[in-house]
C-alpha cells in the first residue's frame, strides 16, 4: 500500500537540495525563498504567499536564525500548516556569526519560538556530530589553525564521553526530549550543540 502523498513546504530552500529526496518518497515538493535559486516561488518568510492550511509538512534546514523575526515567521509557518501538520528543521545556536545570521536560538528559545506560534513541540535533540567545538572548528571566523584542530578533538573527545543522543527514532524507546520544570529541558548536549533540531505539529 503506497503512503498517502503530501504537500511539503521547503522554507527557505536555497538550491532546492531536499526537492529529489521529497519527490522520491512520492510527495509534492514546494520550495520558498528570497533569492534562492531552487525556488519555485519567491516570498518572504514574514508573510508566505500562500493561503491558510496548504501544506501537511514544512521542512527547513538552518533558516531560521536568518530572518529577522523568528516568531512572526514560525506564525506564517503555522498559519500555512494543515491541521495535524508538521515542521520540522534545525536553527543554530552555538554556531559563530554567519551570512547575516540574526537569532542563534538556545533550546528554551527554540521552545518558546514554536510555541508561542500555536505548535506543539514533540522533540529537540542535538544536531548529530555538530557540537559547538565542530562549529568554530569548521565555521568561518578569526580563530587560528591550531585552534580548530584543538577543537576537533575536542568535539570527538565529547561525542565518545557522552553516550546520550536523542534523535526521532528514540521516541519509540520513550527516551525522547520531554519538559521537565516548564521550559527546562534535559539532554546535556542541548547546551553544547551548534544546532537544534526539532519536530512540532499544529494542534
Amino acid at each position: 500500500m503506497q503512503p498517502t502523498a503530501r504537500v511539503v513546504l521547503d522554507w527557505g530552500c536555497g538550491t532546492g537540495e531536499y526537492r529529489p529526496l521529497v519527490t522520491a518518497l512520492g510527495h509534492r515538493y514546494v520550495g520558498v525563498d528570497v533569492t534562492g535559486p531552487g525556488a519555485d516561488v519567491r516570498g518572504d518568510a514574514h508573510a508566505l504567499p500562500f493561503g491558510r492550511t496548504v501544506f501537511d509538512h514544512v521542512i527547513t534546514n538552518a533558516v531560521l536564525e536568518h530572518v529577522a523575526d523568528p516568531f512572526l515567521a514560525v506564525r506564517e509557518v503555522a498559519r500555512v500548516l494543515r491541521p495535524g501538520g508538521r515542521l520540522s528543521g534545525s536553527v543554530a545556536f552555538l554556531e559563530p556569526h554567519h551570512y547575516d545570521s540574526y537569532f542563534h536560538l538556545s533550546p528554551d528559545g527554540v521552545v518558546r519560538v514554536l510555541t508561542e506560534a500555536g505548535l506543539v513541540v514533540e522533540a529537540l535533540w542535538p544536531q548529530e556530530h555538530w557540537l559547538v567545538f565542530d562549529s568554530l572548528a569548521t565555521m568561518p571566523g578569526p580563530i587560528t589553525a591550531p585552534t580548530r584542530v584543538g577543537l576537533r578533538i575536542l568535539g570527538r573527545l565529547e561525542r565518545l564521553l557522552r553516550s546520550r543522543h536523542l534523535h526521532p527514532r528514540a521516541i519509540a524507546s520513550g527516551r525522547w526530549l520531554r519538559a521537565r520544570d516548564g521550559a527546562k529541558l534535559r539532554d546535556e548536549r542541548l547546551v553544547i550543540t551548534g544546532q537544534v533540531d526539532f519536530l512540532a505539529r499544529t494542534a
